[in-house]
């Protein structure tokens, strides 16, 4: 089975965060509006309170096994064949994540920036992108992730402070959007936007423990609340609710709309970079994800040609779509509707037969 290193608490919060915050950049947050109105920006909220409890009951199933990643954990707590079977399930719903993602940000890209560029030739280079990340591997990534942050985060800051001049307080009105059952509704089937979490547990031996994997999980989470509730809340204040959900990538929309004269306009290049780099480790951590599952199931120590052969599987995915309709409003939206599923779900019944069964262990956290 392939082995990891071992990195810090600090690389694996940003290696989270940025892997969940990633997607606020495409249309999620403009059907979330559709959805709840005005009331998208706390939403969320209500999404990432849902996720926290969702990873309380991952944590409490590694703390069953520990010392074990979540693979090993399905092959103990459910027999060989069971937890193969959705060892499986998982590592293709991570591949499917994946090429969603890279198909999402494809088709952005064709809309706004490079409209006469050929589907083929802009998945490729993302598709070479995910291949080098997955050869140097999760720790390297780690570190990367750790490094970029802080560019990252100034460019996103940049981007808001600059946005004030646009924003109108009354597009917060009415406070409650479509009302409080579509706020609660949407905000617990959508925890699957920070259902990423879960690569804590995939890839539990590099996390320095189970001490560190808790705090590592509720600081990304939170960090990945607030960051994306003022995503949210910034293109509100720009857009009203019903311009917001009729837009295709409403962040990048708000970016170009800002003009302080001839020394400070079109600083959408700022947002691009925000959004191609925090794309490229998302889609590598998800997709490294399922190599890694892959390889632990079928006991397999080479990952190479797992990588090789499975890049070429995940290119043919990403440009199977028809149109930027079908990404957002068919994958896109299976995955924040029923992801929550393998992510959450998955995880608590696989507890629950632990403890059935009585496999595993007690230990205090």
């Amino acid at each position: 089975m392939i082995k990891e290193g071992k990195f810090g608490p600090r690389e694996a919060v940003w290696l989270v965060t940025i892997t969940i915050t990633s997607k606020v950049f495409f249309s999620s947050p403009a059907v979330l509006a559709g959805l709840t109105g005005t009331a998208a920006w706390y939403t969320t909220l209500v999404s990432a309170s849902t996720a926290l409890i969702g990873f309380y009951f991952i944590f409490l199933l590694l703390k069953r096994f520990p010392g074990k990643d979540l693979v090993e954990i399905f092959d103990i707590a459910l027999g060989r064949v069971l937890g193969f079977t959705l060892a499986c399930l998982l590592g293709i719903y991570m591949l499917f994540i994946t090429a969603t993602r890279i198909a999402e940000l494809t088709e952005f890209l064709r809309v706004y920036i490079i409209p006469l560029s050929p589907n083929w030739f802009i998945v490729g280079i993302f598709i070479i992108s995910v291949f080098t990340l997955s050869m140097v591997g999760l720790e390297s990534m780690a570190r990367l992730a750790k490094l970029l942050v802080y560019p990252l985060l100034l460019g996103f800051i940049v981007v808001l402070l600059l946005g004030m001049q646009n924003y109108d307080i009354n597009n917060l009105f009415p406070v409650f959007g479509y009302g409080l059952d579509k706020i609660a509704l949407h905000g617990v089937m959508r925890s699957s936007v920070y259902g990423e979490v879960i690569i804590l547990a995939i890839f539990a031996g590099s996390f320095q423990g189970l001490n560190f994997i808790k705090k590592e999980g509720i600081i990304s989470l939170i960090l990945s609340g607030v960051v994306i509730s003022l995503s949210i809340l910034a293109y509100t204040l720009t857009f009203p609710y019903y311009t917001a959900q009729e837009i295709t990538a409403p962040m990048y929309e708000m970016s170009t709309l800002i003009d302080y004269g001839r020394f400070i306009q079109r600083v959408d290049p700022i947002f691009l970079f925000i959004w191609v780099i925090s794309t490229f480790i998302s889609a590598g951590v998800v997709f490294y994800a399922f190599i890694w599952i892959f390889c632990q199931t079928f006991r397999i120590q080479d990952k190479i040609p797992i990588i090789t052969g499975s890049c070429v599987m995940l290119y043919a995915l990403s440009i199977m779509h028809r149109d930027i309709i079908t990404v957002i409003f068919g994958y896109v939206s299976f995955i924040r509707r029923f992801g929550a599923f393998p992510l959450f779900l998955l995880p608590f019944l696989v507890l629950i037969v632990s403890l059935i069964r009585k496999k595993g262990v007690r230990s205090d956290a």
